[in-house]
């Protein structure tokens, strides 16, 4: 997953939250939840959140997540608005995960079609940039969903 929509405070009520849209949630967790299930004794969730799929298009297809994004942002609309207005959210993020190319300069356009309906949901826009490497082989690196 490349595109990710983060709902996510403190106070969150992330139940609530859901109850008030149809969207399908990827990961869901509450404030004080251990953080790994793992590790039930490790560092908690210090708040609530909910992640949902923007775009399931790979690191290196840029271009390709900023269309599947503009496209679950305009279909999904009135949700999202009515989630980043929801009681208790600090933070909603569309966060890219994007390959960091080896050039000189690494500069990435956010369409003015995309950045309108960001502003238009109440949608701050995060662009994370992971080294990619050439070995098929390597394992994925994980990102971390659950930062605000």
């Amino acid at each position: 997953m490349s595109c990710i929509l983060r709902i996510c405070g403190d106070e969150l009520d992330v139940d609530a939250l859901l109850s008030v849209v149809d969207l399908e949630p990827d990961h869901v967790w509450r404030r004080g939840e251990p953080r790994r299930v793992s590790k039930p004794e490790g560092k908690r969730h210090e708040h609530s959140g909910v992640t949902f799929v923007a775009s399931n298009s790979d690191f290196s297809e840029f271009n390709q997540q900023i269309d599947e994004a503009t496209c679950y942002l305009d279909t999904h609309r009135v949700q999202i608005t009515a989630m980043t207005s929801f009681e208790g959210v600090q933070h909603a993020i569309l966060d890219f995960g994007i390959e960091l190319r080896d050039v000189a300069i690494h500069s990435d356009i956010l369409p003015l079609r995309f950045l309108k309906a960001a502003v238009e949901t109440g949608v701050s826009v995060e662009l994370s940039h992971y080294p990619c490497c050439d070995n098929e082989n390597q394992s994925e690196q994980t990102m971390d969903v659950n930062r605000p």
